[in-house]
């Protein structure tokens, strides 16, 4: 029995030029995610980026996304940029009030916890910022390391991908402690995520109460994406 479930790294790339993420203006220009066999880089028109992306995620058997702030970037951004395209994907997002760092996305004062289908997710920043063992070494081991420093900073998402794949399957044993922790879909009402740009469906009823105990307990509303035909994409 493998000692942990599949574990697919995540990284994506905008276009932005400074520090800061505008969900309504800035596009995203790349995706890559390594599936443990090879690694898929997607490019080219946004909305066929997303499609393809949710197609290739349904199609990998049940596991874990890891990202590196993907709680603060990666999965807020792509749930923004996809109601903008008027799309219908399988993530879902609620929101975190646990502290965190602020999110280099404008006007999101909070990070997420998220699921893909039948994909759990793991920010690896989270875990490297809570584990004092990490913390005290300063750095990640030199062949896991993922660049802190700048998330915005030119870099390629294939090897970012392919770093937070091998960090999440070392670490496992401290990484699957901050695997988010979803509640059941349930009925929505409208509300917004960012800004009033873009409405985007909110479950009132995903409580904190309703989660397991552990450190996704500070998690409270839903945030799903609007449901659709796949051909009506």
């Amino acid at each position: 029995m493998p000692a942990h479930p599949p574990i697919y790294g995540f990284d994506l790339v905008t276009d932005t030029l400074g520090d800061t993420v505008d969900p309504v203006a800035n596009r995203i220009e790349a995706i890559a995610v390594d599936t443990g066999r090879d690694v898929e880089v997607l490019t080219g028109d946004e909305r066929t980026m997303l499609v393809d992306l949710d197609d290739l995620l349904v199609a990998l058997a049940p596991g874990v996304i890891a990202t590196w702030n993907g709680s603060l970037l990666d999965l807020p951004l792509i749930a923004h940029r996809s109601a903008m395209h008027d799309l219908s994907l399988d993530l879902v997002i609620r929101t975190d009030r646990r502290a965190a760092p602020a999110s280099p996305i404008l006007k999101l004062d909070h990070a997420v916890c998220g699921a893909w289908g039948h994909h759990q997710h793991v920010d690896l920043r989270r875990v490297y910022a809570a584990v004092s063992r990490w913390r005290k070494r300063g750095r990640l081991d030199p062949e896991t390391m993922i660049p802190p420093a700048n998330e915005l900073a030119p870099r390629d998402p294939a090897k970012d991908a392919r770093l937070a794949r091998r960090l999440a399957e070392r670490r496992w044993g401290q990484a699957r402690k901050f695997v988010d922790r979803m509640p059941e879909r349930a009925g929505t009402t409208v509300n917004t995520v960012f800004d009033d740009h873009t409405e985007l469906a909110i479950d009132d009823a995903a409580a904190v109460s309703g989660s397991p105990a552990g450190p996704n307990r500070a998690a409270d509303a839903m945030v799903q994406m609007p449901r659709r035909r796949r051909s009506d994409r």
